[in-house]
């Protein structure tokens, strides 16, 4: 019989703040001063997946705004089929700050009509 696999390397063994799935609005901008609507597929103090139209380069700098958050800024980490993920750059109070208001968020099965 083999013994279950070591998963302390998988992806989110390492993440450092709780990831939340979401359905936020928002728009972002690219370094070249492209501006695109998009929505928070999923959130945490250190970092969005974004589903978007346009998903920049790897190392790129960018700046969202989403719903119920606000203003971040980070550089794009991955990119996938329908988007990217970006890490949010901020200090440590700014994270705090921010995993505070993702702790208020509606949950999107109890108030639906708040994120759409």
């Amino acid at each position: 019989m083999k013994a279950p696999a070591d998963r302390s390397n998988a992806p989110s063994e390492r993440r450092q703040y709780r990831r939340v799935r979401a359905n936020l609005p928002g728009r972002y901008m690219l370094t070249n001063g492209s501006e695109y609507g998009c929505r928070a597929r999923d959130i945490s103090a250190g970092g969005v997946a974004l589903m978007a139209p346009s998903s920049g380069r790897l190392g790129e700098r960018v700046i969202a705004y989403i719903d119920h958050i606000g203003r971040v800024e980070g550089v794009i980490v991955r990119t996938f089929s329908l988007g990217f993920a970006m890490m949010i750059g901020a200090t440590q109070r700014g994270h705090n700050i921010l995993a505070a208001r993702i702790s208020r968020l509606p949950d999107p099965e109890l108030l639906p009509e708040i994120i759409r």
